[in-house]
Parts: structure tokens; sequence; C-alpha cells
């Protein structure tokens, strides 16, 4: 395995309870190893947030996505099920996240290690002056087999590109492969099966699982066997100038 790839695999099931004084309530799963370098160590883990609990308003100093898998609620003005994407820029503030009777939960993904939330308006001495950027894209849905099967080829469709910033959605038929080329001037890309099984560098991920792949890598080859897929794709923009390291 490359050192430009790193697969965020759900091998132990490991969760965390977290709870603060703001009542935020949730369980965190990581699937990173951590280390010192923090502009090298991207970030995946799922937040299990418990029903009717409010995550408030807060900023982060990284850029990210928010990818919802299951349960509902809203976020800010908007109400999110599977599978709404959220983009939030560096030290831009966003939410509050509501999870609605039966919970929500969400993937959370960037490129750098960020420290931590940091809640508004307690925090608001931290928060820099800069650019701001916000995303939240329609529900995104999940095809069903029958769909993907009757597919010719690997289609890869946009749901929203602003420039470094993109989503889209890769869908594979059985037995096919897909070269993904990976822009330069980006943070790097993080693709989410989200219906079937797909393959890479001989790695099998499943729905949900995740990778994240630096610019260096160039390109990602991506396998079906057996079973047609459904693939988030998320193209990750660096943080912006204003903000350094």
């Amino acid at each position: 395995m490359t050192e430009a790839l790193k697969f965020a695999l759900k091998e132990n099931e490991q969760f965390t309870y977290h709870e603060h004084d703001n009542g935020l309530k949730y369980y965190r799963h990581d699937y990173f190893d951590k280390h010192d370098d923090l502009e090298n160590c991207p970030q995946s883990y799922l937040i299990q947030q418990l029903p009717l609990v409010t995550n408030p308003l807060h900023f982060h100093t990284q850029n990210q996505f928010q990818v919802f898998i299951e349960g509902t609620g809203s976020f800010g003005r908007h109400a999110v099920n599977p599978y709404v994407v959220h983009y939030a820029g560096a030290f831009t503030g966003y939410g509050p996240i509501i999870a609605g009777p039966q919970g929500l939960q969400y993937l959370t993904l960037r490129a750098s290690r960020d420290l931590g939330a940091q809640f508004l308006p307690e925090k608001m001495e931290n928060l820099k002056k800069g650019p701001k950027h916000h995303y939240t894209s329609p529900s995104i849905r999940t095809k069903d087999f029958s769909e993907l099967s009757s597919l010719s080829q690997s289609t890869m469709s946009w749901i929203h590109q602003e420039n470094t910033l993109g989503v889209s959605v890769l869908e594979m038929p059985a037995e096919n492969q897909y070269q993904l080329s990976i822009p330069q001037n980006i943070a790097g890309v993080f693709l989410i099966a989200m219906q079937g099984t797909i393959y890479i560098e001989d790695t099998k991920l499943v729905k949900n699982e995740n990778i994240f792949a630096y610019p260096k890598l160039q390109n990602i080859q991506i396998e079906t066997h057996g079973l047609p897929a459904q693939i988030l794709v998320l193209q990750m923009p660096l943080r912006d100038a204003e903000y350094p390291t």
C-alpha cells in the first residue's frame, strides 16, 4: 500500500463516549491512527449523535466534509438524512446539528488533523478573520443493485463543483475498472462506498468504508467484482492562505 493512500476500515468498531457541558452527547470511532505531523495526518471518524441531542454552533481550524449516513435530523436550516454532504472551510462557523428521534450518524473527514470543536460564542476570540466557506448538498439517493446492474460502463456525475471543492458520485457496473485522476492543486480526495463493494490495491471496501488519497498519488484504480457499486467522491480544497499553519 502506498503511503499516499490511507484506508479507513471498520476493523474493530471501538467507540468512545463523549459528553460536553453544553449538552452534546455522542459516541465516536476513529479510523486513522494519530501522529504528531498534523498537516499530514488525515482524519476519518464516525459520530453517533444521540437522539434529540444538539451539537451547538462551532468551528474547526481545518477544512472538512461531513457525510450523513444514517438517521435524520437538521443541520442549521437544512433537513439531513442519508446521503447529505456538508462542507465547511477552516474557521467557518456551522451548526447546530440536531439529531432526530432515532439519532444521527455522520462521517467527519479532514485532510489534516484538527484538535477539536471550538464552540461559539465561547471561543469567539479564536475565530480568525478570513474567507468563510459553506456547502450543503441535496440528499444523494442510494441506488439499488438492479439500477446499478443496468449500467454498461462506469459513470461519474458531479453534484457540486466550485473552484477546487468537488462532490461527485461514481457509479460502476460489476466486473469493471475505473481510473480516477486526482488534481494536483487540492489537499486530497476521499472516496466513500455508498453501495456495493469496491477494491483498491486489493483491499475491499464495503458500505460507508472510505479511503483518503493525497495528490501525489496522481490517480486511483478502482475495481468492482461480482457486484456493482456507487461511490461518493469528495475533493478537498487546500486551506486558504489567510490561515497559515
